[in-house]
């Protein structure tokens, strides 16, 4: 690649094990031999390398994994802590400076706090955290390629402000973070933290929107947006493991396929990479089909009495959902989620298909 880096280039001497590129890239290579050697062959080699050699936490069907089991499932990704750096001094430019983007790639649309910023997918896909200040407070957007969810984290009130980085671990075949302050773990999908000593501690979610560069710039002509310039040699504009060149269609990784990491839990109820939008209210758990809300226009449900409803953004092209708070409707705890990594975290959700 030109000589730059690989998002997962650990800089380590010697051997190192393959890294979560490697792995992808080669199962797509043996093609029909993937079939045979998924239950054996690349997924299990991660599993038996790479789990830990102690005693591991059961997980029950149809019952949300426990925080230690789900810190006892981590697997190494390839490179080590920080491997995949994270933005910690995001550089923004207007729109009309923007010239690096073309109209039809995704980018990660925020409104919050009186800000509208756009998150290019060619961006984080390199680096996964943007540690960022929106409307003077600290908010990390985090994406994770490999299970297709990007929220907004931050500190709830009672817990000092916090900066995210890599470990270079994965969990549910999702980004696994730590905090530079305590040193606690954390799954990007439900931002709570299995580890350390933050341990049961739910950081506030942020909820970012998949769109085109086209259509967020025409609906929010005033936005921001990041920069590729990070500090860092990547090759932006490039995907190490599939394409959104005509989002939403996709390409690769991201198109079809197996999860290519352990997973505690799995489902058929969709394909695994069918996006989903995911809703939590309280304890309660819905996955929405995309595509369902697309074609109906409002999809409506109740998670513990508490009304929701899906409703799709036309100029957006998107989906976005909220709930009932008294006499008016609030936006709701959601993100877009391959239906693996979905139901991997909650085995127990509801789901409207």
């Amino acid at each position: 690649m030109n000589g730059q880096q690989s998002p997962h280039a650990s800089g380590r001497q010697g051997s190192p094990r393959p890294s979560r590129r490697q792995v992808i890239k080669g199962a797509a290579v043996v093609g029909t031999a993937t079939a045979v050697l998924v239950g054996g062959g690349v997924v299990g080699w991660q599993a038996l390398t790479d789990r830990p050699s102690g005693p591991t936490t059961t997980v029950r069907e149809g019952q949300a994994p426990s925080l230690e089991a789900l810190a006892d499932s981590a697997v190494s990704a390839g490179p080590g802590r920080d491997g995949i750096p994270s933005i910690d001094e995001p550089e923004f430019v207007p729109a009309a400076e923007a010239g690096f983007l073309s109209d039809d790639e995704p980018v990660f649309g925020l409104v919050h706090d009186g800000e509208v910023k756009a998150y290019p997918q060619q961006v984080l896909v390199w680096h996964e955290i943007v540690n960022d200040t929106v409307g003077g407070d600290p908010l990390a957007v985090t994406y994770c390629p490999l299970t297709g969810t990007v929220i907004g984290l931050s500190a709830p009130d009672g817990v000092q402000d916090l900066t995210f980085g890599t470990t270079g671990k994965l969990v549910n075949s999702n980004l696994y973070m730590y905090d530079r302050e305590t040193g606690s773990q954390w799954p990007q999908l439900t931002g709570q933290a299995v580890t350390g000593p933050l341990k049961g501690t739910q950081l506030d979610a942020v909820p970012l929107v998949w769109t085109t560069w086209e259509q967020w710039r025409t609906e929010h002509p005033d936005t921001e947006v990041l920069s590729t310039d990070t500090g860092a040699l990547r090759s932006y504009g490039t995907d190490p493991y599939g394409s959104y060149d005509d989002y939403p269609e996709r390409g690769g990784y991201y198109a079809s396929g197996r999860p290519v990491f352990p997973v505690l839990a799995s489902s058929d109820r969709f394909g695994h990479k069918d996006v989903v939008v995911g809703v939590r209210v309280g304890e309660e758990r819905l996955a929405i089909d995309k595509q369902l809300v697309r074609a109906n226009g409002t999809v409506r449900a109740d998670l513990g009495g508490t009304p929701v409803e899906a409703r799709w953004d036309e100029e957006l092209g998107t989906a976005r959902v909220f709930q009932r708070a008294g006499d008016r409707w609030v936006e709701a705890d959601f993100l877009d989620a391959m239906w693996f990594s979905w139901y991997a975290f909650y085995p127990d959700t509801r789901v409207r298909a």
